[in-house]
């Protein structure tokens, strides 16, 4: 535990300021763009901030590039490290995931505070439920794409040093192949009938309905959480995260 803790926070060191940089384009975007468009400042406000939180599933992204960026440019302190894969990568994500959690309160929270001074806000009642609501589609989705990502960044150190800046295209060539592999999968019935079971129904929102796009939630009438696709779609995140954690260990760190 103390070896995680001092991996946690040499990757906080390296990353907070880039959080702090992201925490002022939170406020500088929505509020800038809300001014300068000829929208009302609240109508432009609430969709602004809405497109800045939704941005933040890719800031586990950036971070996590950074932060294996900064440990591969120190081959002499990373690949002889003894602490294991897995307590790398869960140092990793931590630090990305939380980084990105503080900064979807942080604009969630100006957002909301400046809307209660709206005075024709439709809704009003329903906007704290449903602006959690979709911070936390935002949060779980980006918990998800930094899994997909870590696969592909382990395929593309790989093969780099074998084939250099190649490595960039052959990488992206086989995220789109895996993209369209998956399109066809989830249009079999194979998967229709796996994921068709344990659908619950939610309480709609007309707000809700509008601005939330959570990759588990569907906001069609009336609005479903579907279990089979959150246990199947868990379920292969486990097996991409360890089948690159063994490659990781093996053909990176060796």
């Amino acid at each position: 535990m103390n070896q995680l803790r001092g991996l946690f926070m040499k990757d906080w060191t390296i990353i907070k300021g880039y959080v702090l940089v992201a925490l002022l384009l939170d406020v500088i975007i929505p509020f800038g763009s809300a001014m300068l468009f000829q929208v009302d400042f609240f109508e432009g406000l609430l969709v602004f901030s809405g497109t800045v939180m939704a941005l933040h599933a890719l800031l586990p992204i950036v971070l996590l590039s950074i932060l294996f960026t900064k440990d591969m440019d120190r081959p002499d302190i990373f690949f002889h490290s003894s602490a294991s894969i897995h307590k790398i990568n869960a140092s990793k994500f931590c630090a990305a995931i939380l980084a990105t959690a503080i900064s979807l309160v942080w604009v969630s929270m100006l957002t909301f505070v400046l809307l209660l001074f709206a005075p024709n806000l439709d809704e009003s009642g329903n906007l704290l439920p449903s602006g959690a609501t979709f911070a936390a589609g935002i949060l779980f989705s980006s918990a998800i794409i930094a899994v997909i990502y870590y696969f592909y960044l382990t395929m593309f150190y790989s093969m780099k040093p074998k084939i250099g800046g190649f490595a960039y295209i052959v990488t992206f060539g086989l995220f789109i192949f895996g993209l369209e592999m998956w399109d066809r999968f989830i249009a079999t019935d194979l998967y229709a009938a796996v994921t068709d079971f344990g659908v619950i129904q939610l309480n709609e929102s007309e707000l809700l309905t509008n601005i939330s796009q959570g990759l588990m939630l569907s906001f069609e009438n009336p609005p479903t959480l579907q279990i089979g696709q959150f246990l199947v779609i868990s379920l292969l995140l486990i097996f991409l995260y360890i089948i690159a954690a063994y490659w990781f260990e093996k053909k990176v760190r060796a």
